[in-house]
């Protein structure tokens, strides 16, 4: 079964980043990361991944997750 991933729209209630140090937060803020989270992660279309999918069974894993684990 295929299932969009929008969780990672939303944040977490323990985020790591709310206990960093301020001086920490501010270095990865500045960093490349949020950068790639907008620009690259948040627009890898997962809609053409679905027919992979079948239309019974447990839902699929993230595939935007795996594109970049694999590439």
């Amino acid at each position: 079964m295929f299932r969009e991933n929008n969780s990672h729209r939303q944040a977490s209630f323990f985020d790591s980043t709310d206990t960093m140090d301020p001086h920490v937060k501010a270095r990865l803020d500045k960093s490349w990361t949020p950068i790639f989270y907008e620009y690259v992660f948040c627009k890898i279309k997962e809609k053409p991944f679905a027919v992979l999918y079948s239309d019974i069974g447990a839902p699929n894993f993230p595939v935007n997750i795996i594109l970049l684990c694999y590439n």
